[in-house]
């Protein structure tokens, strides 16, 4: 059944013109990307609040609780490199056939593997900015080795504390609008490691015409796996292994 899939997505990639791809945590796994949802993220430990230290508002009154957690986790991002998956969506890009990343990742991958027309829905830790000034700052090894000591970075210009430009929860999703018209434009819409159960980017495969392709590459069962005309429950990397395009 994978074999018979694959030749399908296969002859389908080939065949496509508007490929948008939308991705989640499964696409960054494997570069050591921590899955806040999965069997053993943040959002399941006991010993934090988990989705509370993600509350905009809290972090604006505790940014150290939240430094704290992301002491262990900084050098994760700074230092991550894509993954065959991300490397699979460049080659897409270079070969006239996909045109939009829409990702809920935060990690900023696609844009290390060269994918030029990224959508960051949940925002990235590629910046960040002070929280009362407003002033925006890039990730640099200065952030870096302050978060890495658990210590809050603070703006060079009021001292204010420094947020990363993710998406805290009480706060708007970015660029939902144009992910939405590029869903509608796609003759392909490719699911890569997503559950597919967050909104509301959730709802964005309900958007697809009938014309679309809805293809599912993702290691466990989604809520949409019945309406898609492909459903691959298998390592990403080892499937874009199997496409021969890398």
């Amino acid at each position: 059944m994978l074999l018979e899939g694959l030749d399908l997505f296969m002859d389908s990639l080939s065949k496509s013109k508007y490929i948008v791809a939308l991705t989640g945590a499964g696409i960054s796994t494997n570069a050591g990307i921590p899955d806040f949802r999965g069997p053993n993220g943040i959002y399941k430990r006991k010993d934090i609040p988990g989705e509370k230290i993600f509350e905009v508002s809290y972090f604006q009154q505790n940014p150290a609780d939240f430094y704290k957690l992301f002491s262990d986790m900084v050098d994760s991002y700074a230092n991550a490199v894509p993954t065959k998956g991300h490397l699979f969506l460049k080659k897409l890009e270079d070969i006239g056939r996909l045109k939009t990343v829409i990702t809920q990742n935060i990690d900023g991958l696609h844009q290390k593997a060269g994918n030029t027309n990224v959508i960051e829905v949940h925002g990235s830790f590629s910046n960040f900015y002070c929280i009362s000034c407003g002033k925006v700052f890039p990730m640099s090894e200065k952030i870096v080795s302050v978060i890495r000591k658990g210590n809050v970075p603070v703006c060079d210009a009021c001292k204010g504390a420094l947020k990363p430009d993710v998406v805290f929860f009480g706060e708007p999703v970015h660029g939902l609008e144009k992910a939405l018209t590029e869903v509608q434009r796609a003759d392909m819409l490719i699911a890569l490691g997503t559950s597919l159960s967050v909104y509301p980017v959730a709802t964005l495969p309900s958007y697809i015409t009938d014309n679309t392709m809805l293809v599912i590459i993702n290691a466990e069962p989604t809520q949409y796996d019945h309406r898609a005309k492909i459903v691959l429950h298998e390592d990403i990397d080892l499937i874009v292994e199997r496409t021969k395009l890398l």
